[in-house]
């Protein structure tokens, strides 16, 4: 019932929106709290969250908020390399800005290209390299 209802909703469109890791934190502990409603435990009972999460769904094996929402970036990913390019989502995902643009002053955002790169660097069958757009000699973003 947690993960058709609850999860659901705080997943939704995970995959294409970029996250801070502030966002995925709060995410997080939205689900941790979610956990210990469910399973009556209080934070002073010193429980740990994967203790909690073993208590809730028992011997299944579930995964953090934030391993979750990396798996439905992956997919979304797939899905987006395997269309053609006439596709919008897939001019999208290459487009480059325009000659004209400007950075804003201070720390740039992450980009959801971006936060793939970083995500699929430690992968070990599937470097950026091995992804179209993405070889050691195309622009860094």
């Amino acid at each position: 019932m947690y993960n058709a209802s609850v999860r659901a909703v705080l997943l939704y469109a995970c995959e294409t929106c970029p996250l801070r890791v502030e966002d995925v934190r709060r995410l997080s502990v939205f689900d941790h709290r979610c956990r210990r409603r469910i399973s009556v435990i209080q934070w002073q009972h010193h429980v740990s969250n994967a203790e909690i999460r073993h208590r809730v769904f028992g011997h299944r094996d579930d995964n953090p908020i934030g391993v979750t929402i990396l798996k439905h970036r992956l997919r979304w990913l797939g899905h987006v390399l395997r269309m053609s390019s006439q596709r919008i989502p897939r001019r999208a995902l290459f487009a480059d800005s325009g000659t004209g643009w400007k950075k804003r002053r201070g720390g740039q955002c992450m980009t959801w290209c971006r936060g793939m790169k970083e995500s699929c660097k430690g992968l070990a069958s599937v470097g950026p390299s091995r992804l179209p757009g993405w070889g050691p000699r195309d622009v860094a973003i």
